[in-house]
């Protein structure tokens, strides 16, 4: 049941930093898109650029907590079932 819990905590973890990363690139894209903005790349539009200024780390360490919780969540769920 204790890594039940890990794994959970991972799993609520990356969903608290992949949630405040959305959030900062859209307060971001506010700054880009105002009168006096820095301007964006047009490939990617305003969110897009605010998203890939903001938020490469953390949507990668998001998706690695993730992915570990999961992990540790399956494995103890599997454990638990065969036991």
């Amino acid at each position: 049941m204790k890594n039940v819990n890990v794994g959970l905590t991972f799993l609520l973890m990356s969903a608290i930093i992949y949630g405040s990363t959305l959030i900062s690139a859209s307060i971001y894209s506010e700054v880009l898109a105002g009168p006096d903005g820095q301007g964006w790349i047009t490939k990617y539009g305003v969110y897009g650029t605010a998203f890939r200024e903001v938020g490469t780390f953390p949507v990668i360490l998001a998706i690695l907590l993730a992915i570990i919780g999961g992990i540790i969540l399956c494995n103890s769920l599997r454990k638990n079932r065969g036991s």
